[in-house]
């Protein structure tokens, strides 16, 4: 009985590499905390900055 040859597991290898790559990445994302409360204050910034000038300007009317 033969088995796969030296060249298909090597393919399976680098597929597996490549795989456990974007699982990695994607658990990075995930665990960047920083990243995304940072990205939040932002939103929250850009929310709070445009009801101000709504305000404002409906003051003036």
């Amino acid at each position: 009985m033969s088995g796969p040859s030296i060249t298909e597991i090597e393919a399976d290898i680098e597929q597996t590499r490549e795989q456990l790559t974007e699982t990695i990445d994607a658990l990075g994302a995930k665990l960047d905390v920083k990243s995304k409360a940072a990205s939040h204050w932002q939103e929250i910034a850009v929310v709070a900055a445009t009801t101000v000038a709504v305000v404002i300007a409906w003051k003036k009317l």
